[in-house]
């Protein structure tokens, strides 16, 4: 793991090309928007054959074109802040010159995932159902987040340091989550709580009695 990171160190330190950029933006698109969903959809079709549901077919469309939609969305939006805020690309060998933290990266550290997996799973529906799009976008959530933990966290602390910290504290992984707990437990504190003496409950239950 130590040797693949410093590899993939090595290319931040470089300044590509417009043509290498663009040929490992193309190579990237070929390979995670062909050939791996492929893969996936033919490994969750095997992985969904003992489930058998039939959903309904209107429901399957529905979720075919919202999730391809939101997922491209999601996709040409980071390429975009890549590309040129970032002055790089998602291939790891031609990687962004600095940390985005704007754009879609203001909503989550890794959109190119939450748009890949989006767009696998409305692939995988409409090639198969939406069992199979529901576990392609399983085993691309769990693969892609392990890759991001071990591997490409690692490089962008080594590379921004600090500033990747902040950033990490301040933005969700992929989900902005709304802290409904934070909320309660505040409402909570705000009771002023109201103390009896062993009197005045004495008291009470007499008159209570009467």
């Amino acid at each position: 793991m130590g040797k693949y990171l410093n590899f993939l160190l090595s290319f931040s330190k470089k300044k590509h090309s417009l043509l290498f950029r663009i040929v490992s933006l193309l190579f990237g698109a070929i390979l995670f928007l062909v050939i791996v969903p492929l893969i996936l959809i033919k490994l969750a079709g095997i992985i969904s054959a003992p489930i058998g549901i039939n959903w309904p077919r209107p429901v399957e469309t529905v979720i075919v074109f919202a999730s391809v939609a939101l997922g491209l969305i999601f996709l040409i939006w980071s390429v975009a802040s890549q590309w040129f805020i970032g002055k790089g690309t998602p291939s790891p060998v031609a990687p962004t010159q600095r940390l985005i933290v704007v754009g879609p990266y203001r909503l989550c550290r890794n959109p190119l995932q939450l748009g890949v997996i989006l767009y696998y799973l409305g692939l995988g529906t409409f090639l198969g159902s939406l069992t199979v799009g529901l576990v392609s976008f399983m085993i691309g959530l769990i693969i892609g987040s392990l890759y991001y933990r071990f591997v490409e966290e690692k490089e962008l602390l080594i590379r921004f340091g600090d500033e990747y910290k902040k950033y990490r504290k301040e933005t969700p992984f992929l989900i902005q989550g709304y802290n409904i707990s934070g909320v309660y437990f505040s409402s909570l504190n705000s009771i002023k709580p109201v103390h009896f003496s062993s009197l005045d409950c004495t008291r009470h239950l007499i008159l209570d009695r009467l």
